[in-house]
């Protein structure tokens, strides 16, 4: 398998960037691929943490490199932080109690020394660049990553959402929604991207993407099912969307994430309603940013509509 792909003289692989699931590890290494993932960002001089051939963890993006400082840190109504306990086993992360759970930083001198401003653009944009390098390094050099994570007892790091992401229900209730989403995707293979909306509202509801043929990430694909996404004989898009057994099959997935007590930890995170969309996800459709990251803002206002009627 590794000489049809033309990996046969590959001695180390690597990932970075975008997120990789862990299924994805798990296929790779099982043909003698162990692809290393490693984290960090531009603001801390790239990477900052990673994994080794003979130190590994599916699912981690590795401990911390010599000479670096990472922390899981939970700031305090004071604006102080301090660091989260370390978990005894980040095997299965979506599970992992809050207690263990803060915002991976960065700590060293690999930090940068701070976002330049440009005095000729004026005071505000002076004062917008320091406060932004105040909230991104704090008094005691932390890089705030706004990652969320955990640290088991060996120092490896497991990301379980970013911040930035997560939703606040209509009653104040915080809900991650990657988890919700790595699950619905591993429960139907048909399924390729899907985006959990629910922020302000009542209750959540999903856009689902189906696998086509042409759907690269960077092009969204053509109106073809690829066959695992075929079913009942539905070997088009445009059929499926219109099927009422194939939204069934969809829902069927849906409802077994809603069933998952790990994943949708109480009735306020399940996924009431869902749309499957009439193409995938993509670079040139602008839902994916060039290292293939989902652009939540941008989804939410594209369809605008489709999510008003799901909700109306």
């Amino acid at each position: 398998m590794r000489e049809k792909l033309g990996l046969q003289y590959c001695r180390h692989s690597l990932s970075g960037a975008a997120p990789i699931n862990k299924e994805t590890l798990e296929f790779f290494g099982s043909i003698g691929l162990n692809i290393i993932q490693g984290y960090g960002m531009s603001e801390s001089t790239g990477l900052t943490a990673a994994s080794v051939l003979w130190r590994y963890k599916w699912g981690s993006v590795g401990f911390a490199l010599p000479g670096t400082e990472v922390s899981i840190r939970r700031t305090q109504e004071d604006g102080t932080t301090t660091e989260c306990p370390r978990a005894e086993d980040i095997a299965n992360s979506h599970a992992l109690p809050e207690e263990y759970q803060g915002e991976i930083c960065f700590r060293g001198r690999h930090i940068m020394m701070g976002y330049l401003a440009n005095a000729e653009l004026g005071e505000d944009h002076v004062k917008q660049m320091e406060d932004q390098n105040r909230n991104t390094i704090d008094d005691c050099g932390w890089l705030h990553s706004g990652d969320k994570g955990a640290m088991d007892e060996n120092g490896f790091i497991v990301i379980t959402g970013r911040y930035k992401e997560i939703l606040i229900g209509a009653g104040g209730e915080n809900i991650a929604p990657l988890p919700i989403e790595e699950a619905v995707r591993l429960a139907n293979p048909a399924i390729s991207n899907c985006i959990v909306i629910g922020d302000g509202r009542k209750y959540n509801v999903m856009l689902v993407t189906l696998r086509t043929i042409g759907a690269t990430g960077e092009f969204p694909g053509t109106d073809d099912l690829l066959p695992q996404a075929q079913y009942k004989g539905i070997a088009k898009l445009s059929e499926a969307i219109e099927s009422k057994v194939y939204r069934e099959y969809v829902q069927a997935a849906i409802t077994k994430v809603n069933n998952d007590a790990k994943v949708c930890l109480n009735a306020n995170w399940k996924i009431q309603k869902f749309l499957i969309m009439n193409s995938d996800f993509s670079i040139v459709g602008g839902e994916f940013t060039p290292t293939l990251k989902l652009k939540r803002a941008f989804v939410a206002q594209k369809y605008h509509d489709k999510i008003e009627g799901l909700y109306n």
